[in-house]
């Protein structure tokens, strides 16, 4: 009998309003216990933060920004498709293991990347050590577990961990808009060498609402599950009206003139 997850699908969504999601199922799922798959993309470029991470390294102040419940680089979110998950370990029978959970759950994004034609490894497995770059943006360099094709990193994934369930989120990138991205960021002027996105790796213009459905077909066919198409519950939705508070007021701090 296959498992049920709840299936959360959203397409261009304000940042600040994609980050507070995520941080809802998280913050809710200890009492719901509700295993969810949630799909989405951004209305407008938005950067968000690794948890710990400071701003000083921001050229520019342009676009807003609010900060993740995950660690990691910085990220200018746009033409992407990204997706959030949330669960127990006996959900997906994962180890206990944080490392070996990230190498399980990266399972239906290789799927992914396959079903595209695409040849994805992990870091490891491609670079004798990991790469020391610009680590205040996530796409400029790389751990064992993170995800490459064609030598080059494709997007960024990110773990919270709460005593026996985790939260998982991760950017797949489209395109990316290299001149962008350096004149916000600091440091980041040989990124081309670096990163790529499908667009680039496919030779064409890609469609999210059909990676959308490759991504869950991919999940359903790695992990042995069944969704249900629904949204937050009645509690989640209390809980995210905090939370959008929370990411709105960072971004006011954080871009306050000192």
């Amino acid at each position: 009998m296959e498992k049920k997850w709840r299936l959360i699908l959203e397409a261009k969504k304000d940042g600040f309003y994609n980050m507070a999601v995520d941080n809802t199922l998280f913050l809710c799922f200890s009492q719901q216990r509700v295993p969810t798959l949630r799909i989405y993309s951004w209305q407008n470029p938005f950067i968000t933060l690794g948890y710990h991470q400071k701003i000083d390294f921001l050229i520019s102040k342009s676009f807003p920004l609010t900060r993740r419940i995950t660690g990691g680089g910085a990220i200018l979110h746009y033409q992407e498709l990204t997706y959030s998950l949330v669960c127990s370990l006996e959900d997906l029978d994962l180890p206990y293991s944080p490392k070996k959970t990230y190498q399980v759950l990266s399972s239906f994004l290789f799927c992914f990347y396959q079903k595209l034609g695409l040849k994805p490894y992990f870091a490891k497995d491609v670079f004798k050590e990991n790469l020391i770059g610009n680590r205040n943006f996530c796409y400029s360099w790389w751990e064992e577990f993170d995800i490459v094709i064609e030598r080059k990193k494709i997007g960024g994934n990110a773990q919270r961990r709460r005593k026996n369930y985790l939260f998982q989120h991760g950017s797949i990138p489209q395109k990316i808009d290299f001149s962008l991205i350096s004149i916000v960021i600091k440091g980041v002027d040989d990124l081309e060498k670096k990163s790529i996105c499908l667009d680039s790796l496919l030779k064409r213009n890609t469609d999210f609402f059909y990676l959308s459905s490759l991504l869950v077909s991919s999940f359903k066919e790695v992990f042995k599950i069944d969704f249900i198409e629904s949204y937050l519950s009645e509690k989640e939705k209390e809980a995210l009206n905090e939370q959008l508070k929370n990411a709105k007021n960072f971004f006011k701090e954080a871009t306050l003139d000192k």
